[in-house]
């Protein structure tokens, strides 16, 4: 090709000219193919940002055009974008996003995530827990006292991973020898292998005590026991045991395999050891966790719960609160 180029056999102006002229598309082609993409980027981008619809106008505008001018049309529709509100808050949140993940890496330098783990409390959210770990390379033991709630957790973790099966993420062999990671027990025979545990049962003070007090005198004692509570304060769920420094809130958001957020709540008598073991097994999830002092609501439900709070007393004041949706959802 290079000899064909020296000796003139080659035209490259001829080869850049199609590029340097509007798309050779059809009304009817172009009309299929960009109602299809606005219907796609409406669904996936949804109408808060901006920016993906503005691509395929621009693409769609731009096809008419020669490249020049195309550009030009390219740059007037970027600037607008990169100057909005939408634009800014995204590089904060990005910034944000790479600040907390270098905490959270600084915290777990010297810990290794858990060769085994373990959940308490099998349905929706042990099943999704215990997904993300064998996922992620981590075997864990599923034990409740309900043989329904095993079978529940087990067919929410085989759901997720056929999910990825069908999007060509793991083939079958990966999804049998994930899956086999996942053993569910009604009894703890194992769980004295288990280095991390993670308690997920319903959301009562005493239950949560007694499963935890439990538990603690069937695993080693340099293991780790977590609390995925949403509520109840971990210092007060630590009294129930003999070693409150191997303990510590790891709450876990729901979806677990779609919500990226993890809390650890650092109790009263919480180590620093146990932290980074908590921090690390979060990391090799997939998650961003964030270390958070032992306080009402946390972190996440802390900023929310003043959401509801201002909602009811609009209502209290007589405020319609079909409009204060529209402009929650900025539809006014």
């Amino acid at each position: 090709m290079l000899q064909q180029a020296i000796d003139g056999q080659l035209d490259w102006r001829a080869y850049r000219q199609p590029k340097l002229e509007p798309l050779k598309l059809s009304p009817i082609e172009a009309a299929m193919s960009f109602t299809t993409a606005k219907g796609v980027v409406l669904q996936t981008a949804g109408k808060h940002y901006p920016a993906p619809m503005a691509a395929v106008k621009t693409i769609e505008a731009a096809a008419k055009l020669g490249r020049d001018e195309a550009l030009k049309l390219e740059t007037a529709s970027f600037v607008p974008l990169a100057r909005s509100h939408e634009a800014r808050a995204l590089v904060g949140i990005f910034l944000n996003d790479q600040f907390v993940k270098g905490k959270a890496k600084k915290l777990a330098k010297n810990a290794e995530a858990p060769k085994q783990a373990a959940v308490l409390g099998a349905g929706i959210m042990g099943g999704g827990i215990a997904y993300q770990s064998a996922l992620k390379g981590v075997p864990v033991i599923m034990k409740d006292i309900n043989d329904k709630s095993l079978t529940l957790g087990m067919s929410e973790a085989a759901k997720l991973l056929n999910k990825q099966l069908e999007r060509g993420k793991l083939d079958g062999l990966k999804m049998a020898q994930v899956l086999s990671t996942i053993q569910p027990r009604l009894d703890y025979a194992g769980i004295e292998r288990a280095e991390l545990i993670v308690e997920a049962v319903v959301e009562n003070p005493k239950v949560k005590a007694a499963v935890l007090s439990e538990v603690e005198n069937l695993i080693g004692e340099n293991a780790v026991l977590a609390s995925n509570t949403s509520t109840i304060p971990i210092t007060q769920l630590a009294k129930s045991l003999k070693r409150p420094q191997n303990f510590c809130g790891m709450h876990f958001f729901n979806p677990v395999h779609r919500m990226p957020l993890v809390e650890i709540i650092r109790g009263e008598h919480t180590s620093d050891s146990t932290i980074a073991a908590v921090v690390a097994y979060a990391t090799r999830m997939g998650k961003t966790p964030i270390v958070v002092n032992d306080c009402p609501g946390f972190f996440v439900n802390r900023v929310l719960f003043p959401y509801f709070a201002g909602f009811s007393l609009l209502l209290r004041d007589g405020a319609d609160f079909r409009q204060i949706d529209k402009v929650m959802e900025k539809q006014f």
